[in-house]
C-alpha cells in the first residue's frame, strides 16, 4: 500500500492532474493562435511593397509630367526663327529682336539719330502773388509782402528752421543770423548786405530787384552756404539752385525766379489761398476728357498727387526754382494736352497759368527720326511718335536713348540660344524621367557563394520597387522608341540624331562578379573590382536616356534650314506632337502646347490604372488578412471557451473525487499529483 494510502484498505485513491492549479493555457492559445496568423506576416510585406510601388509610381508620373512641361517652350514658334541685335553705341540705342518676326541677318548702319519728345505745358510763373505784392488780407493787408514778417509774407516755401523760427545763412564766410517771425525779407537783405560788407567784403549788396533777389560783390568772389547753417532761406530766395558768376574782380548771383509765388504745401483755403493770384474753389476739371475733382482744404501737391495718379496721360510736377507746374505726356510725339475740355468749375487750370488765356505756354513734342543704312547700303529716314522704332530694320526693335550724329551699327543674327535652352531643359527632363523608371524596374542581383576575396558567402544588391513590372518598363521603351524614330514630315531632317540628340550608346548595370573579369556571352567590359562579388559593369547598348544635345550640331542645322528643324521639333508629326500625346495618355494631365492641347485625357490613365491595381491588390490582400484576424481570434475565443469549461469540469470531479474518498474512508491528498493506493 502505498504510504499515500488510507491504513488498513487496498484500494487505491481516486486522483486527476491539477489543471486548475497547474495548466497556463493562455500560452497555449497564444501559441496556436500565432500559427493560425502566421500568413498575415507574408501578407503585410506584401502591402507594403505594392505601397512602395504606388509611392514610386507617384514619382514617375511627376517626372513625366516634367517632361510634358520642357515640350510647352519647345512648340513656341517664336523660338525657330528668333535674331538677336546688339548695338555698338548702347548709350544712343539699344537693339532686340521682336519675336515672331523673321529679320535678315547683316550689319546695318545708323547715320542719325533724333529721339522723341513730349508734349509740355508749363505754366505762368506770375500766377502766384509775388513778394513785392501788397498783402491781400489779414493783419498785414495792403501793405507790401516784403515788409512784412517772411513768415507772413508771399514767400513761396514758408521758412523751416527747425522747433524754433530763427535760422542762419552763410554768405562768403559770413554766418547772418535771422528770425522769420518778427522781421522782413527787406530786414533780412540789408542785415546781409550790412553784416558781409563789415565782416567780410565792403563791395557787396543784398537787394531786392523786380522782385528777384541779387547779390553782387565788386571786390571778391560770392560764397553761398555753410554745413552748419539751419533754415531754407536759399531755397525761400531762390538760391538754391541759381547760377553763380564769379569773376577775379567780384561776383553776382540771381535768383531764378521772384520770391514768393504759390505754396506748393498751403491749402487753397488758408489765409493767403495759397499765394494763388485767382483764389482755388471747390469743383472739377479735365485733362484730356479725364476729371479731376478739387476741394477747399487741398494743396496743389495733392492735386498734382491726383492728376499722376489718374488716366489723364500726362505728368504733373511743380518746378520750384522757377515756381511753375508742368504738364507733360507720358507719351511722346506731337500729341495734344486738352485742357478744360469738359470746363473748369474749380478754377484751377486759369487760377495756376496753365490756360493759354492765363499765361499758359504749350511745347508740342517732336517725333524720333532714325536713319538707317542697310547692309547693302541704301539710306533711309524712319519715323516714329515713340522712341521704340520697330520699322527701321525688319525684326529688330530700336530702342532711342540720346540723340546722336555719329555713325554706328546694328548687328543682327540668328538667336539660336532660346531654342538651345527648350532643348536642353527636355533633354534633362527627359533622362530624369527615363532614369527613374529604369532604378525601379531594375532586377536584383545575387552573388554566387565563394567569389571574390570577400569569402565564401553570397552577397545582394536589391532590385528596384517595380521589377517585374512590364508595364511600366514599357512606358520607357515608348519614350525611347518615340526620341529614336522618324520625327516630321521632311526629307532633310527627320531625326533627333540629324541635330545633335542621340541615345546614349552603353548603360551600366549590377552583377554578379568573377575572379578572371571573364563575362562570357555578355559583349561587355567590367568596370568595377574583379575582387567583389557585386560588381558594376558596362555594357554597349542604350538604357533609353538621350546623350548631352551636341550644340554645334543643332546650331548649324537651324541656320541651315529653320523650317525644317522647326517641323522636326514642333510639326504635326514632330516630337511634341507626338511625344506630348503619349505622355497625355499616360500622366493623365493635359500636354498644351503653343497651339493647344495635344492628345485625349483618358478617364484613367496608363500610371493611375497600375496604380488602381496594386491598391485593388493591396484591398484584397487587407481583406486576407482581416479574415485570417478573425478566423485566430475565433478560434482563440473557443479555445479558451473549452479550457474554461474543463476546469470547470475537473474541479467539479475533484469534489466529488473528496466527497468518494471520504466515503470509502481515504485520505486524498492535496497535491495535484495522484498515488497508488
Amino acid at each position: 500500500m502505498s504510504s499515500n494510502g488510507v491504513q488498513g484498505t487496498n484500494s487505491g485513491p481516486i486522483s486527476f492532474p491539477g489543471i486548475v492549479s497547474g495548466i497556463d493555457y493562455n500560452s497555449i492559445i497564444s501559441k496556436l493562435t500565432s500559427l493560425t496568423l502566421a500568413p498575415t506576416t507574408a501578407l503585410n510585406a506584401q502591402i507594403t511593397t505594392l505601397n512602395n510601388a504606388n509611392v514610386e509610381l507617384i514619382r514617375i508620373n511627376n517626372y513625366l509630367q516634367s517632361v510634358q512641361s520642357t515640350l510647352v517652350a519647345l512648340s513656341n514658334p517664336d523660338i525657330y526663327n528668333a535674331y538677336d541685335a546688339t548695338s555698338s553705341n548702347a548709350t544712343a540705342v539699344t537693339a532686340s529682336g521682336i519675336a515672331g518676326q523673321a529679320a535678315i541677318a547683316g550689319a546695318y548702319t545708323i547715320d542719325k539719330v533724333v529721339t522723341a519728345t513730349s508734349t509740355e505745358v508749363t505754366s505762368n510763373a506770375n500766377a502766384g502773388y509775388g513778394i513785392t505784392a501788397k498783402i491781400t488780407s489779414g493783419t498785414y493787408a495792403g501793405q507790401n509782402s516784403d515788409t512784412v514778417p517772411l513768415i507772413d509774407s508771399y514767400a513761396a516755401v514758408t521758412p523751416s528752421n527747425g522747433s524754433g523760427s530763427t535760422g542762419t545763412v552763410t554768405v562768403d564766410g559770413v554766418t547772418i543770423t535771422y528770425d522769420v517771425n518778427a522781421q522782413s525779407l527787406d530786414t533780412i537783405l540789408n542785415n546781409i548786405t550790412t553784416q558781409v560788407d563789415t565782416n567780410a567784403d565792403s563791395g557787396f549788396l543784398a537787394t531786392l530787384v523786380g522782385g528777384k533777389v541779387e547779390f553782387t560783390s565788386s571786390d571778391k568772389p560770392i560764397s553761398l552756404g555753410a554745413p552748419q547753417d539751419s533754415g531754407n532761406l536759399l531755397d525761400v530766395l531762390r538760391l538754391s539752385s541759381a547760377h553763380v558768376l564769379n569773376t577775379a574782380g567780384g561776383g553776382k548771383v540771381v535768383g531764378t525766379a521772384n520770391v514768393g509765388g504759390i505754396d506748393p504745401a498751403a491749402s487753397f483755403d488758408n489765409t493767403n489761398s495759397a499765394n494763388f493770384k485767382t483764389p482755388v474753389t471747390a469743383g472739377t476739371f479735365t485733362i484730356n476728357g479725364v476729371a479731376i475733382s478739387v476741394t477747399a482744404t487741398q494743396s496743389l501737391n495733392d492735386v498734382l498727387d491726383a492728376i499722376n495718379s489718374s488716366d489723364a496721360g500726362v505728368t504733373a510736377t511743380f518746378n520750384s526754382i522757377t515756381n511753375q507746374i508742368v504738364l507733360t505726356s507720358n507719351a511722346t510725339g506731337p500729341q495734344s494736352i486738352v485742357l478744360g475740355q469738359s470746363g473748369d468749375t474749380s478754377n484751377f487750370l486759369s487760377a495756376s497759368g496753365l490756360t493759354t488765356a492765363s499765361g499758359g505756354k504749350t511745347l508740342i513734342g517732336s517725333q524720333a527720326e532714325v536713319i538707317v543704312q542697310s547692309p547693302g547700303g541704301a539710306k533711309q529716314t524712319y519715323y516714329s511718335n515713340s522712341n521704340t522704332v520697330t520699322n527701321a530694320i525688319t525684326g529688330v526693335q530700336l530702342n532711342l536713348q540720346s540723340n546722336t550724329s555719329t555713325p554706328f551699327t546694328i548687328n543682327v543674327a540668328q538667336d539660336s540660344s532660346q531654342l538651345v535652352s527648350a532643348v536642353t531643359a527636355f533633354v534633362s527632363a527627359y533622362n530624369a524621367a527615363v532614369s527613374e523608371i529604369n532604378t525601379a524596374t531594375q532586377a536584383p542581383v545575387v552573388s554566387q557563394p565563394g567569389l571574390g576575396s570577400g569569402g565564401s558567402g553570397a552577397q545582394s544588391v536589391g532590385g528596384g520597387v517595380l521589377f517585374g513590372n512590364n508595364d511600366v518598363r514599357s512606358v520607357a521603351l515608348q519614350l525611347s522608341s518615340i526620341v529614336s524614330g522618324f520625327l516630321g514630315s521632311g526629307t532633310s531632317y527627320n531625326s533627333l540624331s540629324q541635330i545633335g540628340l542621340n541615345l546614349s550608346d552603353n548603360f551600366s548595370t549590377y552583377t554578379s562578379g568573377n575572379n578572371s573579369n571573364n563575362l562570357g556571352n555578355a559583349g561587355g567590359s567590367s568596370s568595377g573590382s574583379s575582387t567583389s562579388p557585386i560588381q558594376s559593369t558596362s555594357y554597349q547598348g542604350t538604357d533609353g536616356t538621350l546623350q548631352p544635345l551636341d550644340v554645334n550640331a543643332l546650331v548649324s542645322a537651324l541656320d541651315a534650314n529653320p523650317s525644317a528643324v522647326q517641323s522636326l521639333l514642333n510639326g504635326a508629326n514632330g516630337l511634341t506632337t507626338q511625344l506630348g500625346t503619349y505622355l497625355t495618355g499616360v500622366t493623365g494631365a493635359p500636354t498644351i502646347l503653343d497651339s493647344g492641347p495635344v492628345g485625349n485625357i483618358p478617364a484613367t490613365s496608363i500610371i493611375q490604372n497600375y496604380e488602381n491595381t496594386n491598391t485593388d491588390t493591396i484591398q484584397s490582400l487587407q481583406q486576407q488578412i482581416t479574415q485570417i484576424t478573425d478566423n485566430a481570434n475565433e478560434q482563440a475565443n473557443s479555445l479558451r471557451s473549452q479550457f474554461v469549461a474543463s476546469e470547470t469540469l475537473i474541479a467539479q470531479l475533484q469534489a466529488e473525487q473528496q466527497t468518494l474518498a471520504a466515503a470509502l474512508g481515504f485520505t486524498v491528498s492535496s497535491s495535484s499529483s495522484s498515488s497508488g493506493a
